[in-house]
């Protein structure tokens, strides 16, 4: 008399076993995830190493920094180009993009950026691409907008004296020239670049690199890192945001105030570029203060702890 043995999983045996995978996928899952971010952020460090060594590089060549934007609203002048210009422009030749500067070149002299080759300007340059932002390399109505915009000011930027230098305290605005040597409270304690996060929303025109008009290539630590708060503001209007300097501002007419906030898809903060070429990550908790000398090229003031 021989017994046959039964083959297979029991249904307990089944259950028991999918249970196990469960777990172990729900013990991996935060880990590849991790690695995943942890990938992003090296190569958005590794980005932003490159434009910083693109702007020493193209110091090194003209002894300054380039203008932030050639013109912009309320001070723009149509008969002198490269009207509307921007820092992107003048740098493409030192990020290995000297085909696409040669393109443009020819109509520097006579025509706004945002009229030159449309197939130049619709070119997405990775470089300038946050490899986290699920929007990053957008083409907007003027062309490629990018992740990394140039540090202007630390107060809201009124278009209208945004050529100021004494009052955008950065390293570029409009028609701006600043020098290293004019970086006195040290490279290291200054920031160059920042990063901003792309919309899905084609009308939205930050980081737009081939229409300076309203600043939008450049970022104001006005708000805080990742702040909800609105950009573009009705002049005269903003009166409630604490960190706005007390200083007067010279009259300057009916028009709008921006404060592009450095804001990016990295959990907890934003990454940025420092005026000597290094990369750090600025969390969301940093010290409004601290936040506000790292924008200032010259105020003089220590940085505390981020």
């Amino acid at each position: 008399m021989s017994l046959s043995k039964s083959k297979g999983f029991t249904l307990v045996e089944l259950l028991v076993v999918i249970a196990i995978i469960g777990v172990l996928i729900a013990l991996l899952l935060p880990a590849v995830q991790q690695a995943r971010e942890a990938a992003r952020r090296i190569q958005c460090t590794n980005n932003l190493k490159q434009l910083g060594l693109a702007m020493h590089n193209y110091h090194d060549t003209y002894k300054s920094l380039p203008f932030g934007q050639f013109s912009g609203q309320q001070i723009e002048n149509s008969s002198e180009n490269p009207n509307r210009a921007t820092w992107f422009i003048s740098i493409l030749p030192f990020v290995e993009q000297k085909n696409m500067y040669e393109a443009v070149k020819p109509s520097m002299s006579s025509s706004a950026a945002n009229t030159w080759n449309q197939t130049i300007r619709n070119t997405v340059v990775q470089g300038f691409v946050c490899p986290c932002d699920p929007y990053g390399g957008k083409i907007g109505n003027d062309g490629f907008q990018g992740n990394y915009v140039a540090n202007a000011n630390h107060d809201m930027m009124v278009q209208a004296i945004a050529d100021n230098p004494q009052y955008m305290s950065g390293l570029f605005f409009v028609k701006s020239s600043i020098g290293l040597k004019d970086i006195t409270d040290g490279t290291s304690n200054t920031l160059m670049f920042g990063e901003i996060r792309q919309s899905p929303q084609i009308q939205c025109t930050l980081g737009n690199y081939w229409n300076g008009w309203a600043m939008e290539s450049m970022f104001s630590t006005v708000f805080g890192v990742n702040s909800v708060a609105t950009d573009f503001v009705p002049q005269g209007t903003e009166t409630t945001n604490p960190w706005r300097s007390t200083f007067a501002l010279p009259p300057s007419g009916p028009g709008t105030m921006t404060g592009f906030a450095l804001r990016s898809a990295h959990p907890g903060g934003a990454m940025t570029t420092r005026a000597d070429g290094s990369v750090s990550f600025i969390p969301e908790t940093v010290n409004m203060n601290t936040l506000h000398h790292l924008s200032q090229r010259n105020d003089g003031n220590t940085i505390g702890s981020l």
